[in-house]
């Protein structure tokens, strides 16, 4: 059955046509004379060969340069092929070494001469050592600490039985790193966070009597096999953003409807928005428990872009599933866009489930079931289903159970992904909900509406929300009976008329915040990577925290990382690739040049990054003073060869969401959401930036959804106030000029500025809001 929408002021939108994919797969070209057809197909082939032509005759070309340049020059472009790690990182830190002493000559002369190391410390002794590492071609070494850098002794800094000088060497190996952060009492390892402290930081700083939902929640933990318990503990209050268990009051659902003649139906009465968990569910009786409890389906298909919009559309509709009270159907195993798996994979596609920790969290499922599209069409595929093959021959019914288990998303495959999404449309009701711009809509859920069909009793005050929350180009839809009663409501999310490719807090609009807040916790609670990829980035973190240790020579760990235990380097995402916003593709000394007064002296930059190219990064490297570190230096340490490459990116999120300052590129989702997890872990805005240089402060200043581009960027009510039951209009950090910062928004902000401004907000008593807000 074809569900259609009727007409009715709450359903008034515009409708785009739409053909049937398997219509579109079989069209032909209108019909042409054949010597049109010929000659079109000679001039494709002269074209392809032209073009073939000057690709080969510019590799000749470059190949040649390359011949003449390496007469000229040295070996040291060695250095990009085996050992290039090892190598640049000496360069690295040769040069490091250069601008540090060139700053306090005199004292690390005497320093040297004291400690037998660097004899009479002059910039000469410097400069030869970055020469003779040029010139060294010794290929049978990839490892950091295999030069005369790590045979010299430095000047002794702090704790010298603690602190091997070899420290490069010492964040090539997990065992020799874990090893040194717990010896001696485990001095050099930061102190946990308690699980009872559910409250982040910026995030979460109202008081508690406003924030319910936090009663009986903890923070979340990972878990990480090969990590000491001491350490696990460490890495589990810095990087789960999650609350687990989350609030009493979340787990339950004890959210009741408004809607009822007296007081004690009301009291009765569930919300409609949040479905009552399921009471018991398990592996072995998850599709019986389906069949009788959930017999509501979502379908949808992966968005046609890369893996965090892919992320954004996922988010939009399992929301959509748990709140109407519907069981998620996964698309089948599949290629995904830029995933690619290490060469000798067994399997080239790949799952939701490869990724989030879904079908093995029970407390998610409870709420919002989720099956494989396999087991959707062998339990719904019979002749009572509600996906019924029995209108097909055998061959046809055969062929859409085996793409059911896993497809492609090419049109003449024998396993085309769009011949089952053809199928579930054919038998549910195709949502017409998209964020493209000529169509785009947002969805408001308002109880009385869903109820009773009447927008005309919404109050001043939701008119006006909605309004400001749709803005002047999306047409709001109102969340109706129709959609709620379809037995399967599929979204065509590959579609480029039908992309979700909006954040679901940017999408969904709750006429009650206390609905809206409870499912922006649930996405922070449920959506979260598996914890192979918390463990692997936490090694990372962990190695970029004690080379700032060993490099600045603070005495106490600690006094480098703030009260989320985030701090010791700095980051930025460098966008490269196949980013289509040329405006913000920048070059590396344009990158320094936008971002400069950002970083401290010698400050490490951690630089997650497409660029392949290693040399691209040069002029950034020699005007900053501190060294730049990437993914791959680290393969060794977080033994990232066992792990799937196609969770690499996930990986790199986590610890570029963890510098003291991060540095996006905009348009990026890939950076969107790492200010997100910034949010999550309770990071002062006044710390996260953009390198195009029109948006570098755009996360400054509060701006509500509906004012500015509903992808580009993450805005603060994901995140601010959740834990509440009120509409959060603006965040709890304080203006720059109210705390004697002179410097206003859009000019530069010293990073000392920015330091002193965090302590004291971290500092003052949240009455001090409170009785600002009143006056």
């Amino acid at each position: 059955m074809m569900f259609t929408i009727p007409s009715s002021p709450i359903y008034d939108i515009a409708q785009p046509s739409r053909t049937s994919r398997r219509k579109r797969r079989h069209r032909r070209l209108p019909g042409q004379h054949i010597i049109v057809r010929i000659l079109i197909i000679l001039l494709s082939i002269t074209a392809c060969l032209l073009l073939i032509s000057t690709i080969y005759l510019f590799h000749l070309h470059h190949v040649h340069l390359q011949l003449s340049s390496s007469l000229q020059e040295d070996d040291s472009s060695a250095h990009e092929g085996l050992g290039g790690t090892a190598r640049r990182h000496k360069l690295d830190l040769a040069n490091f070494l250069i601008q540090r002493h060139h700053k306090q000559h005199e004292k690390d002369k005497a320093e040297a001469q004291e400690a037998g190391g660097w004899k009479g410390g002059s910039e000469e002794n410097f400069i030869k050592l970055v020469n003779e590492i040029s010139h060294h071609n010794d290929e049978g070494h990839d490892h950091f600490g295999d030069s005369e850098i790590s045979k010299k002794k430095a000047p002794r800094r702090t704790i010298a039985e603690t602190t091997n000088n070899n420290y490069l060497e010492n964040i090539q190996d997990w065992q020799t790193l874990q090893h040194i952060l717990l010896q001696n009492n485990t001095m050099l390892l930061p102190t946990p966070i308690p699980r009872t402290h559910s409250a982040r930081a910026f995030s979460g700083l109202s008081p508690p009597d406003q924030t319910p939902a936090l009663k009986g929640a903890k923070r979340g933990t990972i878990f990480c096999p090969d990590v000491d318990p001491r350490i696990n503990e460490v890495l589990s209050s810095m990087l789960a953003f999650w609350n687990e268990p989350r609030g009493r009051r979340d787990v339950l659902a004890q959210y009741v409807s408004s809607h009822g003649k007296t007081t004690q139906q009301q009291k009765r009465q569930q919300h409609p928005f949040i479905p009552k968990p399921l009471d018991t569910l398990n592996s072995q009786n998850l599709l019986q428990t389906v069949k009788s409890s959930r017999r509501r389906y979502l379908t949808f298909e992966p968005d046609i872009g890369g893996f965090n919009n892919m992320r954004i559309s996922f988010e939009v509709v399992v929301i959509l599933a748990a709140l109407s009270g519907r069981t998620v159907v996964l698309p089948p195993e599949q290629i995904m866009y830029l995933l690619h798996p290490k060469k000798g994979d067994k399997r080239n596609g790949r799952k939701y489930t490869d990724y989030y920790n879904l079908t093995d969290n029970i407390d998610l499922m409870r709420h919002v079931p989720i099956i494989s599209a396999e087991d959707f069409v062998q339990l719904e595929g019979g002749e009572d289903g509600l996906i019924s093959l029995k209108g097909y021959n055998e061959t046809w019914a055969k062929h859409i159970r085996t793409v059911s288990k896993s497809c492609e998303e090419r049109k003449k495959s024998d396993v085309f992904c769009e011949d089952l999404y053809d199928h579930y449309a054919s038998h549910g009701q195709v949502s017409s909900l998209t964020s493209e711009e000529k169509y785009a809509n947002c969805l408001v859920f308002d109880e009385n509406v869903f109820l009773q069909g009447n927008i005309d009793k919404l109050s001043p005050d939701v008119k006006q929300r909605i309004k400001q929350f749709c803005g002047e180009k999306r047409y709001p839809v109102y969340y109706n009976k129709t959609m709620h009663d379809a037995p399967v409501w599929h979204f065509e999310t590959r579609e480029k008329n039908y992309r979700l490719l909006v954040h679901f807090y940017s999408m969904l609009f709750f006429a009650d915040p206390m609905i809206g807040n409870f499912y922006k916790r649930f996405a922070r609670d449920f959506f979260r990577y598996h914890d192979e990829v918390f463990c692997a980035a936490g090694k990372i973190i962990l190695a970029l925290q004690y080379e700032n240790y060993v490099l600045t020579g603070i005495n106490n760990p600690m006094a480098d990382l703030d009260q989320e235990l985030v701090g010791g380097y700095s980051s930025l995402h460098v966008r490269r690739g196949d980013l289509q916003f040329k405006e913000v593709t920048l070059n590396s000394s344009q990158w320094y040049e936008n971002t400069k007064e950002l970083w401290k002296p010698d400050e490490i930059l951690y630089v997650a990054t497409d660029e392949r190219n290693n040399s691209f990064f040069d002029d950034f490297r020699k005007k900053h003073s501190g060294p730049l570190r990437f993914f791959d230096d680290y393969k060794a340490l977080a033994n990232l060869d066992s792990i799937d490459q196609t969770l690499y990116g996930m990986i790199d999120t986590v610890v570029a969401s963890r510098g003291s300052v991060f540095v996006g590129t905009w348009f990026s989702t890939f950076s969107g959401y790492i200010v997100r997890l910034r949010g999550y872990y309770g990071m002062s805005k006044y710390y996260t930036y953009y390198s195009y240089l029109p948006r570098k402060f755009f996360m400054h200043d509060w701006m509500d959804v509906g004012e500015g581009s509903l992808y580009a960027r993450e805005y603060p009510t994901a995140w601010t106030g959740i834990d509440g039951d009120k509409f959060v209009d603006k965040d709890e950090e304080l203006p720059r000029e109210e705390m004697g910062v002179k410097t206003p928004r859009d000019t530069i902000f010293p990073r000392d500025s920015m330091d002193k401004l965090k302590e004291r907000m971290l500092h003052l008593p949240r009455m001090f809001n409170r009785l600002r807000d009143v006056s």
